[in-house]
């Protein structure tokens, strides 16, 4: 938690002296803006199994 918080102090130098759980929620907030930014992955489809045809 003292390592996130230096990270978080040197991206945003602030006068103010945070508490844990608001570098924490900080980082959090970080985090949710990183994932909206990303391109959105779709799942890979299987392939579609073909049936065989039956010789009559």
């Amino acid at each position: 938690m003292d390592s996130l918080h230096k990270m978080l102090s040197s991206i945003r130098t602030e006068t103010k002296a945070k508490t844990h759980l608001s570098v924490f929620r900080e980082f959090l907030a970080h985090l949710d803006q990183v994932q909206r930014q990303a391109p959105v992955q779709r799942p890979r489809s299987k392939p579609r199994r073909r049936v065989a045809k039956r010789a009559k």
